[in-house]
């Protein structure tokens, strides 16, 4: 019982580790894109990184559900969601 518990936590810290590293990234990439944004200097550019910043925020705001413990509907529904940009 002990062998499988504690493989069981080793194979959540797994997981929760490469989480965080994804939930990093698409934050990263949040700020990144909101720097660009105050570089830019024609409107399509704005347009653009505006419309990246806000996917990433999205993506990120869909991980935070699926990993939010909550065996619901939809914490199923954003796991799937979240992994389909990868």
């Amino acid at each position: 019982m002990t062998d499988n518990y504690n493989s069981d936590t080793e194979l959540l810290d797994e997981a929760g580790n490469i989480s965080s590293g994804i939930a990093i990234k698409k934050h990263n990439d949040v700020l990144r894109f909101g720097k660009n944004v105050l570089r830019a200097r024609d409107a399509r550019e704005v347009d653009k990184e505006l419309a990246r910043m806000i996917a990433a925020a999205s993506s990120l705001s869909l991980m935070a559900i699926a990993v939010s413990g909550d065996k619901s509907f939809i914490s199923t529904i954003a796991k799937g969601a979240s992994l389909r940009g990868l």
